[in-house]
């Protein structure tokens, strides 16, 4: 639980302006409909966002933390798990051509991005193994095709389950109404 500090306030602040600005920023930067193939080096760009082949895809079913977001180890001690599910990602994405097939959210508030179900250069599911990691959720709100990578995590102790955190789209949730968590 955070305290109201200035610290806090601006992690919060800085959060939300970011949260915004990946918002404007989600456009595909060429045209592609759902069930659409991209290939290619992926290149990361948060804990669940990569762009593949000009396209920015958010990965389907699988929700990684947000920036600046509060997680803290067994022992209470703060750690940044953004960055680490962002090398995580990067990891998983590096021994080649990642290929993914375009999704599309019709819930409300998640409609207007491009998502991607991505498999990587040796048919692994890039999601499935960033869940197993530990370093996202399965997003059960599209699909629950990921629960048993994280509970194989949870039981494991790995990633986020190492300590304490919040769910990152509770998070988000709480950042978009102006709100701390």
């Amino acid at each position: 639980m955070w305290v109201r500090s200035g610290r806090a306030i601006q992690l919060v602040a800085v959060a939300t302006l970011l949260f915004v600005a990946g918002v404007a920023g989600a456009q595909a930067t060429r045209p592609v409909q759902t069930g659409e193939v991209v290939r290619g080096a992926a290149r990361v760009t948060d804990s669940d966002k990569l762009v593949v082949d000009g396209v920015y895809l958010r990965l389907w079913g699988a929700d990684g933390p947000e920036l600046a977001q509060p997680c803290f180890f067994a022992n209470n001690q703060p750690y940044d798990c953004q960055s680490i599910a962002l090398r995580e990602l990067q990891i998983i994405t590096a021994q080649g051509p990642v290929t993914c097939t375009v999704q599309r959210d019709t819930e409300r508030t998640r409609r207007t991005f491009l998502y991607g179900i991505c498999l990587t250069s040796d048919g692994r599911d890039v999601a499935e193994e960033l869940v197993r990691a530990g370093h996202a959720l399965a997003l059960v709100d599209q699909t629950d095709r990921y629960l048993a990578a994280e509970a194989v995590a949870e039981a494991a102790r790995v990633g986020l389950f190492r300590g304490r955190f919040i769910a990152p789209w509770e998070f988000a949730a709480t950042v978009m109404r102006g709100g701390e968590p």
